[in-house]
């Protein structure tokens, strides 16, 4: 996990882990990406939040995998500093997901950005985020099925 990122065991709880759960937020994750990707060009506000949700929702399949989810007032910024303790933990060579965990992190304040001040999100965003999905699909899938029990 980033050193400028810190996890406080309070904004997590503990729940049954539910494969299926975890899998149909991976699905949505990738689903979003083929679409983000697909309107990128034409609609780049669109494509950036199917990016950033994207995100976050296999960063929560991450969380969920080994029994956890967000709670308290800040459930993104908590699910992405989850995930990213989550690597640090079960991936050798993290850094580059831990990287994209703190890249999405970021893409939260765009996102706020432009859901409560109205803000137009720039193609280069849309394409940051979906560059961050793609990198969260393919480390946190493995993950995510490696720790689901069978």
């Amino acid at each position: 996990m980033s050193p400028t990122r810190r996890l406080n065991l309070a904004e997590v709880e503990p729940v049954p882990v539910d494969a299926a759960a975890c899998c149909d937020l991976l699905r949505q994750s990738a689903n979003h990406l083929a679409s983000a990707r697909a309107v990128a060009a034409i609609d780049p506000e669109g494509a950036f939040a199917l990016g950033y949700d994207g995100c976050r929702k296999v960063a929560l399949a991450t969380m969920l995998a080994v029994g956890t989810r967000p709670r308290g007032d800040a459930h993104h910024e908590t699910t992405f500093n989850a995930a990213a303790a989550v690597a640090a933990k079960h991936i050798d060579d993290h850094d580059q997901v831990c990287r994209a965990l703190d890249d999405a992190t970021d893409l939260r304040r765009v996102r706020h950005a432009t859901q409560y001040r109205g803000e137009t999100v720039v193609t280069e965003a849309a394409a940051d985020a979906i560059d961050i999905l793609d990198t969260l699909l393919g480390e946190l899938s493995d993950l995510v099925d490696r720790l689901l029990p069978r």
